[in-house]
């Protein structure tokens, strides 16, 4: 009885600082004003009243499963690439868990995006961390990124974003995985990516198929979201299956658990961000191994 009193109690606790920060964001939404938070213990992050990703994070716990399975997952020395860095939320949680003997690489082709992404990882003071301005496509090349100017700059997409009202477009440089990994020496080296493309999934993979294919390929993180896919000329069941065909098993994240949970095809996906592995029982004996003070479960 006494638990069921302290955790409802721990419960409105929770309700009340969602509250609270709903209104402080709202008193300075929109405003050219940024402040620092702490996204978790020993990770601090600059956020900006002009962006919904930062609302969201600030106020709402923004992908905490995602964000815990980071924490779960990578260890020191690991090699962690986040394509669609945007500010760097996932970037920094890796840069802490792979420590100074591993090795981040951040893609984030947006201008004003990039800098941001640059400015939180020195805020850090990460070494480990490359900030690299490319998008990654299926082809080497220039393309037209349309980018929000109201807000929904996570929703910037190289096809048409599908939030925000208000856009201007940015002349975009973009590299194919195979390349870039080829030249940087990263082919069976990386241990995690993530890739969160507004549609672009299929596109990265593709231009990543020598090395995806391989079976030392990453476990990787990606985003499916039917909309934003269609947009692109996509569908999330392609991506879906491209990732078969790569050798990839497809899976939930049970953060109370610790455990991959097996994600069949779906006819629809609204949105929701899944773990593609090869070697899912090495996954598995990682995120069981004992806990550390900056896990987000």
């Amino acid at each position: 009885m006494t638990y069921r009193v302290t955790d409802r109690l721990r419960c409105r606790w929770h309700q009340l600082g969602y509250y609270w920060r709903e209104f402080q964001w709202a008193c300075v939404a929109g405003q050219p004003w940024r402040f620092v938070v702490a996204v978790q213990p020993g990770l601090k992050m600059e956020l900006y009243a002009d962006s919904e990703l930062c609302r969201l994070i600030y106020c709402r716990q923004f992908e905490v499963v995602e964000r815990t399975f980071l924490n779960h997952f990578l260890r020191p020395g690991d090699v962690f690439v986040d394509v669609g860095a945007n500010i760097g939320l996932f970037t920094l949680i890796a840069a802490m868990c792979v420590g100074p003997t591993g090795r981040v690489f951040a893609f984030e082709p947006t201008t004003v995006t990039f800098e941001r992404l640059v400015n939180n990882v020195r805020l850090n003071d990460f070494k480990n961390v490359t900030s690299v301005k490319l998008a990654l496509s299926d082809a080497n090349g220039q393309w037209e990124l349309v980018r929000s100017t109201d807000g929904f700059d996570a929703w910037n997409s190289l096809a048409t974003p599908t939030m925000g009202k208000v856009f201007s477009k940015e002349c975009v440089h973009a590299v194919a995985w195979d390349q870039y990994a080829g030249q940087h020496h990263l082919g069976g080296a990386v241990t995690m990516m993530k890739i969160d493309v507004e549609g672009w999934e299929n596109r990265v993979l593709a231009g990543g198929e020598e090395t995806f294919a391989r079976i030392d390929a990453p476990v990787l993180q990606v985003e499916f979201a039917d909309e934003s896919a269609r947009a692109a000329g996509s569908s999330c069941v392609d991506l879906y299956r491209t990732l078969q065909r790569l050798g990839y098993r497809i899976f939930a994240y049970d953060p109370g658990t610790r455990a991959l949970v097996p994600e069949g095809m779906r006819e629809e996906y609204p949105y929701v961000n899944l773990i593609a592995a090869k070697n899912p029982g090495l996954v598995d004996a990682r995120v069981r191994a004992a806990a550390r003070p900056s896990d987000q479960s």
